[in-house]
């Protein structure tokens, strides 16, 4: 075949060519697949995941934002997703066809990877596995918080299709970094021989003191806490003086080899505006941001394997939109620096 193949005209070859990677594109398409089981959504509708086909040897797998819900309160409105988009490409913030998502993009750090999409509507941060029923004005409501069974139920598709990578990515922006941190416990767990990065983009978690006992309860997140982490094991973890510095720090120490990351803005108006419901009080953007940038110092100065970028501005999500390209600080553009994390796991932190 090479033989017969290198005989052929030039433009005959570059026709062919063409003809094949047309192909390729046409079969790689977005995969929906639909678990059943136990998975649901906030609203009681059915859960689905994407996956995009890829080179078996490298995995991404990307927890969806969203918002969330703790409380009657909160989980009253409308600030999380209560269902799973219908179209694989409306799934997200800004679509599946720009961002990490734009395969054509020859920068695109992932754009050979198998790509596993895992959605977004429970309002737990992907932690939940319980459904409670709150007590509003309008009366007695209940909220599928079942977060943890839709992302377990994804990751073991994950598990036995993509048995053996040797990279794996475990990313997420908003709600869905936190689902990152957490689950990349489990996902390096059983992916142990692999090369494995967490990124969280604009997810840094600042609450005020106690404010995770109340949504780890009503979620019951306890069911996919790893307390096989000797630091957050639920016997000995006080989780009404739990903080986001606290997760990556334990997580980060158990596994060392591995890198930890997060993407954040300095005034980020959405995780402004959430420190502002979980504090119950108006804060500025600049008390916002001087928490985060404490929070971000203190996990960077106990573990070594944790890096940080953070860059001005107020937009909320990263990864999932074309700025991931032009985005820049202190000479070191995002993108190149996501694509040194993924291949050296170490790629310093910005600024």
């Amino acid at each position: 075949m090479p033989r017969i193949y290198t005989s052929l005209p030039m433009r005959t070859r570059m026709a062919l060519l063409f003809l094949v990677l047309s192909a390729r594109l046409l079969e790689a398409q977005w995969q929906v697949i639909e678990p059943g089981g136990q998975t649901i959504c906030a609203d009681g509708s059915a859960y689905k995941f994407f996956v995009y086909p890829g080179d078996a040897g490298k995995l991404l797998v990307e927890f969806e934002g969203g918002g969330a819900c703790w409380d009657a309160a909160t989980c009253a409105t409308s600030i999380y997703s209560r269902r799973v988009a219908s179209d694989p490409l409306a799934a997200g913030q800004g679509g599946l066809l720009v961002g990490i998502y734009d395969r054509a993009n020859p920068e695109n750090p992932f754009r050979d990877w198998t790509h596993l999409y895992v959605p977004y509507c429970t309002g737990d941060l992907h932690w939940g596995n319980r459904d409670t029923t709150y007590t509003a004005a309008s009366g007695p409501f209940t909220v599928h918080h079942r977060g943890a069974v839709n992302a377990a139920a994804a990751l073991s598709w994950a598990y036995e299709n993509v048995p053996a990578p040797r990279q794996v990515f475990v990313a997420g922006c908003s709600a869905g970094g936190y689902g990152s941190i957490l689950w990349s416990a489990h996902v390096m767990a059983h992916y142990s021989g692999a090369s494995a990065v967490q990124l969280a983009d604009s997810a840094a978690g600042v609450v005020p003191p106690g404010f995770f006992a109340t949504p780890l309860s009503n979620w019951n997140a306890g069911a996919a806490w790893p307390s096989f982490i000797p630091a957050l094991s639920l016997d000995r973890l006080d989780t009404s003086r739990l903080t986001m510095a606290d997760f990556y720090t334990g997580v980060a120490g158990y596994y060392p080899l591995s890198a930890f990351s997060q993407f954040n803005r300095l005034a980020d108006s959405t995780q402004v505006f959430f420190y502002i419901l979980t504090k119950g009080a108006l804060v500025t953007p600049e008390e916002w941001s001087a928490q985060m940038q404490a929070s971000v110092a203190q996990v960077r100065s106990t573990s070594p394997n944790f890096f940080g970028y953070t860059a001005p501005g107020t937009e909320h999500c990263v990864i999932n939109s074309p700025a991931v390209y032009t985005t820049e600080v202190g000479g070191v553009r995002l993108v190149d620096w996501i694509r040194t994390l993924a291949e050296t796991r170490s790629p310093g932190s910005i600024p």
